[in-house]
């Protein structure tokens, strides 16, 4: 047995991204499995989820709301199996092939395994041995918890932790010394491999689909939800952004939620108007 387990506190993720996320890995994980929120909010999640209370980590509302830190709670002693292998994924991560392999380089090699974080656009000119390594990119976080409780016991025991690193994820860069990056093939981001820059998204507007990828993690601006209604709206940020949905990202949310509706008319979507696109 192994386990899948993603977070959800406050208001960041409606309960629907757990539902959706436990039905992707269903469908793409050939092993027997549990699947696991750890939440503030048990109320909604499916039968079928293993929903266990986030215990209290003494954050102020200003550290839960940025920086991830409530995420470090799957680290704490008890909270998942010992000894099985766990992979933690973010609520807004596309689940596109098998997570097997994730599985099998847990049971492989000791340490916490995470992705690299990415460099931005032009350093993907370079081969990924020769870009600067940025450290941890927390959305994907492969361990066996009885290895990583230290983790959660450094950190809870020193409450100046969220007013020094600015991320959970930098905290984890450089506190966990022995830790092995996912290979670079496995991963995409939507936001640096997906997406291109104005004005180079007004000349070529399709939006990459990285079809090796067995994950494809969003993060930022947009949320896959963003991108997944129909109708005339602008997405993204100032720079980098879109225009209504993204074909591949509505036929995954369509498949793998089916309590989502459309929304009923195209004012009930964030929009911004295409006139302002260049700004």
């Amino acid at each position: 047995m192994v386990t899948v387990v993603c977070t959800r506190w406050l208001d960041a993720f409606p309960v629907s991204y757990v539902r959706l996320l436990k039905n992707a890995v269903a469908a793409n994980l050939n092993r027997p499995h549990r699947f696991v929120c750890v939440t503030d909010n048990l109320e909604g999640l499916d039968s079928d989820i293993e929903g266990i209370p986030m215990p209290d980590m003494g954050l102020p509302l200003a550290h839960q709301k940025l920086g991830c830190w409530p995420k470090l709670s799957i680290f704490a002693p008890g909270m998942l199996p010992p000894d099985e292998p766990a992979l933690y994924l973010d609520l807004d991560v596309l689940v596109r092939s098998s997570l097997d392999p994730f599985f099998e380089q847990i049971r492989s090699k000791p340490g916490l395994h995470v992705l690299r974080e990415w460099n931005p656009t032009l350093w993907n000119l370079l081969p990924s041995s020769l870009r600067p390594d940025r450290g941890v990119q927390g959305s994907i976080l492969g361990f066996i918890p009885r290895e990583q409780s230290s983790i959660y016991e450094k950190f809870m025991a020193d409450k100046t932790i969220p007013s020094r690193y600015l991320l959970d994820q930098d905290f984890l860069t450089e506190h966990v010394s022995q830790r092995s990056y996912w290979p670079v093939s496995w991963t995409a981001s939507f936001k640096w491999h997906c997406m291109k820059y104005y004005p180079l998204n007004r000349l070529i507007p399709r939006i990459r689909e990285p079809k090796r990828a067995k994950i494809v993690v969003f993060h930022g601006k947009p949320r896959p939800v963003d991108v997944v209604p129909l109708g005339n709206y602008r997405w993204g940020t100032k720079r980098k952004f879109g225009f209504g949905p993204v074909d591949w990202v509505r036929d995954y949310w369509l498949r793998y939620d089916p309590t989502w509706t459309e929304p009923s008319a195209e004012k009930d979507i964030e929009t911004e108007p295409r006139a302002r696109a260049a700004a």
